[in-house]
């Protein structure tokens, strides 16, 4: 069966090569070819990620001015927000093994022959942001991924953590979601370390290739933005508690990892406990105590987002809203400056177009945020500000956080927009095996809930996607070693498959910004839901939903609805764009509850995970009241009506269309 679809596909993207003369978005797709330039990219990037940027620095304002005046230079309306936050910077931090036997560590990442912006690397201190300054005396635990069941584990193996430093590795579950389950746990510190074994395959370690060095350091931030995200002082001034995290907490390499690992006293843990460290992986506690010590200020920096428009003929239709953040942890060059490169390629090219003649029928908004890192503080501003303002509509929000980590194309997306991106994946070759993405791209996922992308879905409702090449995250991730000798000498060289994200982007963003009706295909909501209602039927707790046979018959009435509007001739539906289309947001805004106290709850849809804090769950009110945590009755009447007042906005636009 397979092999029939994907046979199906390369004969559908042959008819379509046959007369590409015909197909204004293959048309386009070549047009892109010349108009986004891997040179002007690569000069970006370099300008960007010159030097260390970190929020409300001044190198981090130079970085915005850079990029706003690359925007204006493109013909496009260009305001730079100001907004001033209480950020933590941090002041000095250190790690030693007590006793006779003891050491202390060198927390610095190191100068690397080869690389020259490795030179600023010892004198960047490795922080978490949030984590509470800290002298803590303990001994050393290990715990694996610092999950709930990893606990459990050590639990029955006679281990406890009780005031206790723990040494976690930092991929899995979101860090923010490891401190506080170790804090749950009674431990006294955490300690975070990039380990080998989760990265994937072996390479080269950086700067000979792409692979993990003894060295790298992984900062990040320890704000619980999966409660809320944004400024911590707003949202406590709002009743939302424990946002920041109590316990102190670093970022260490696997060079410190190693040797704290290798004072672990105890039986041996089970194999997937284990690394790629040279040291054997115990279940127990160091003999030894280690010391650690942060400190950090607290202060008032300013931020910036930056906003460019290209105006529609509609101003008043949901606009398309393209973005990627500026700030970094030190220099950035993958993550945020090659996606913020990324939309700037974009927005240089759509601009180009319309100075061609090309016109979109909504708005496209261009946004740089800042502050992202340290927990979305840019983004959640903007959207509360465009929120505040009654601003019009929002159709959709495309992120770009990184352009290449690796080869594989990878796309987040809400239900309903995977048609539509796939419409044009199918115009734009893999750089990789040079065949037509669609015909090569993994399955796509949903949008998470770990960066700017979360006040969107869980603010506004925004159906989102963020786009990029490479899954899994790189070994330099928020080290000094993301820098432009990586992105450019490694990851890509020659800009190839950052220039094809900027061709996806571009083409994406024009076919959505150039549609008389928003880009959703209602019939993927319906089967979204279809889907997970199912998987909820399966689980034990869904004894306690009394009312399904409401949800069946809710479920046929708004897929009757979809077929039926989705049935219609384009051209109908086209002809009463200005009467459907606020039936057609009112129909989305449907699937979110903006009363909804609990921020996890307010996408009826998509939610951040309860269990990795990053990830996403789905149908998240339902799910978390059928698990004890909620009223299921109340739950499920807000549900019910989402669905009656999506079928009753699409039966209406549907009734408007079929006028002659």
């Amino acid at each position: 069966m397979t092999r029939l679809r994907g046979g199906v596909v390369v004969l559908a993207l042959a008819a379509l090569a046959a007369c590409g003369r015909r197909d204004p978005l293959a048309l386009r797709a070549a047009r892109l070819e010349t108009l986004v330039d891997p040179a002007r990219m690569k000069r970006n990037v370099e300008t960007l990620a010159r030097v260390p940027h970190r929020a409300g620095t001044p190198a981090q304002r130079a970085a915005v001015d850079a990029a706003a005046g690359f925007l204006r230079a493109t013909g496009l309306e260009v305001v730079v927000s100001e907004h001033t936050l209480r950020i933590p910077e941090p002041v000095e931090a250190s790690l030693a093994v007590e006793g006779p036997a003891g050491r202390t560590f060198d927390l610095a990442e190191r100068v690397l022959a080869g690389d020259p912006y490795s030179a600023a690397a010892p004198a960047d201190v490795p922080f978490f942001a949030w984590a509470p300054d800290g002298e803590v005396s303990a001994r050393v635990v290990y715990a694996n991924h610092g999950t709930r069941a990893d606990y459990d584990a050590l639990r029955r193996a006679g281990v406890s953590v009780k005031g206790a430093i723990v040494l976690a590795r930092s991929q899995g579950i979101c860090r923010a979601m490891k401190s506080l389950v170790a804090e749950d746990e009674g431990a006294a510190a955490l300690l975070l370390y990039p380990e080998r074994r989760d990265l994937g395959i072996v390479k080269p370690d950086f700067p000979a290739g792409p692979y993990l060095n003894p060295w790298t350091v992984q900062r990040g931030s320890m704000l619980r933005y999966f409660l809320r995200p944004g400024d911590p002082d707003c949202a406590a001034g709002r009743g939302i508690p424990r946002l920041r995290p109590v316990l102190p907490a670093l970022p260490v390499s696997e060079s410190v990892a190693s040797d704290l690992l290798g004072r672990v006293e105890g039986p041996a843990a089970p194999e997937d406990w284990t690394g790629w460290l040279k040291v054997p992986y115990r279940l127990g506690a160091t003999r030894e105590t280690v010391r650690l010590h942060t400190r950090s200020r607290t202060e008032a920096r300013v931020l910036f987002n930056v906003t460019a428009v290209l105006a529609g003929r509609r101003h008043e239709a949901g606009a398309v809203v393209v973005g990627a953040h500026t700030d970094a942890w030190v220099n950035g060059a993958v993550d945020p400056v090659s996606g913020a490169a990324t939309v700037l390629e974009a927005a240089a090219s759509l601009a180009a177009l319309a100075h061609e003649g090309w016109k979109p029928e909504r708005d496209v908004v261009f946004v740089l945020f800042d502050g992202e890192e340290y927990g979305m503080l840019g983004s959640t501003l903007w959207v509360e500000q465009r929120l505040a303002a009654h601003a019009p509509p929002m159709a959709a929000f495309l992120y770009v956080d990184s352009s290449v980590r690796a080869l594989d194309f990878m796309a987040d997306v809400s239900p309903g927009l995977k048609e539509s991106l796939d419409q044009i994946l199918g115009r734009v070759d893999d750089p990789a095996s040079g065949r037509v993405l669609l015909s090569v791209r993994a399955a796509t996922q949903l949008p998470g809930f770990s960066g700017d992308t979360s006040p969107f879905l869980g603010l506004a409702g925004v159906p989102s996607a963020q786009l990029g090449f490479g899954r899994r995250t790189y070994a330099q991730y928020h080290s000094a070693y993301d820098d432009p000798y990586l992105l450019g000498r490694i990851l890509d060289p020659g800009y190839a498959i950052s220039a094809t994200l900027a061709r996806i982007l571009t083409l994406w963003t024009s076919a959505i910004a150039e549609s008389p009706e928003p880009p959703w295909r209602f019939s993927e909501v319906v089967a979204f839901l279809d889907d997970e209602l199912s998987k909820l039927a399966k689980d034990p707790a869904s004894a306690r939903l009394a009312r399904r046979g409401e949800f069946f018959a809710a479920m046929v009435r708004l897929r009757i609805a979809a077929r039926e509007w989705e049935s219609l001739e384009p051209a109908r539906r086209f002809a009463h764009a200005e009467r459907t289309e606020p039936l057609l947001l009112d129909a989305m805004a449907a699937f979110h509850d903006a009363a909804a106290p609990e921020f996890a709850r307010r996408n009826l849809l998509l939610g951040p995970s309860a269990e990795t804090g990053c990830g996403t769950e789905t149908l998240p009110g339902l799910r978390r009241a059928l698990h004890g945590d909620g009223a299921v009755e109340a739950e499920s009447a807000v549900l019910l009506r989402a669905l009656a007042v999506a079928g009753a906005k699409l039966r209406e636009a549907a009734r408007i269309a079929a006028q002659n």
